[in-house]
């Protein structure tokens, strides 16, 4: 028995438009288990290897819907195998009543019925995918209203005074925007003990954190679970026009990376990373080498 499950009405349309056109005796079998409240996984399996059980027809076609609802195109089924069928079914489904559930259509007969039951199952993916766009678009409309509300809170001082803080501070400051675990472990065994290092996985956290410890370097990843990197960049060189800003980036990341050049980042640092790149830009850091040379000149402790 062929199993579609993938793009599954429309297929099933069009087979069921060649049946009514071809073979108009052939039947199908209609299981309404979208009325189910027990899981798919609960139950699939079991109606499949029930089906293959009870008909003779190899060549039959099982299609299950987005619903769950199970079309099964057939060439010929008794009645008699169709209670044989629910026989098979009904402690699967208890206490759900099996018979209710199933409903037998001669294609000929029956087309436009079928036909309209799987145009409907077509329009409810449409409307579903649409409401499920309008819900991600709302829930990003609230999401940047609120990292607009947050960045308003940030105390303005803090953000004036992040070039003289930079300047002050003795010891050189690496932050890492990255929210892959793996990569944070990679960074911090690279660069543990060398540097004051701090660490944030998204790119709100990455706003805050930056006005708060004002960096000498930041390693920023372009992939971020609240806000994408060139967000985060544009906002940072609006708080600090001299940050000094290194991306992080995957294989397929290219045209990413060279948008966040144009837009003022230093360079990139490509995944997995290795010890000798990080610490090759963060020597480049203007803030670093005037550490080092207030350190030759004035003797102060500096990585």
């Amino acid at each position: 028995m062929l199993v579609i499950v993938k793009n599954t009405e429309n297929i099933f349309l069009q087979e069921l438009k060649n049946c009514w056109e071809s073979f108009p005796t052939h039947r199908c079998l209609h299981l309404k288990f979208s009325q189910l409240e027990q899981d798919k996984e609960e139950w699939f399996d079991n109606v499949l290897a029930a089906l293959r059980s009870v008909l003779e027809d190899k060549s039959a076609q099982l299609y299950l819907c987005h619903d769950n609802d199970i079309f099964v195109l057939t060439r010929y089924v008794t009645q008699k195998r169709v209670d044989n069928f629910l026989a098979h079914l009904t402690p699967i489904l208890a206490p759900a009543p099996a018979k209710e559930l199933v409903a037998l259509f001669e294609i000929g007969v029956h087309w436009a019925k079928l036909r309209t039951l799987c145009e409907k199952k077509i329009e409810n993916i449409k409307l579903e995918r649409t409401q499920k766009q309008e819900h991600a678009k709302k829930k990003e409309e609230i999401a940047q209203l609120n990292r607009e509300e947050t960045l308003k809170t940030l105390n303005k001082d803090l953000i004036d005074s992040i070039s003289k803080r930079r300047a002050g501070r003795d010891m050189p400051e690496i932050m890492v925007v990255e929210d892959d675990l793996f990569s944070q472990r990679l960074v911090d065994n690279a660069l543990k003990n060398k540097y004051l290092l701090s660490m944030t996985g998204d790119g709100q956290g990455a706003i805050m954190s930056y006005v708060n410890k004002a960096p000498d370097v930041l390693f920023l990843d372009i992939g971020l679970p609240d806000i994408n990197g060139h967000e985060v960049l544009e906002k940072l060189f609006k708080l600090d026009p001299d940050a000094y800003v290194v991306m992080f980036s995957g294989k397929g990341d290219k045209e990413n990376v060279m948008k966040a050049i144009e837009l003022g980042a230093k360079g990139f640092v490509g995944k997995p990373f290795t010890q000798e790149k990080l610490l090759q830009y963060i020597q480049k850091s203007p803030f670093i080498q005037a550490k080092q040379n207030r350190e030759k000149t004035h003797g102060n402790f500096v990585h």
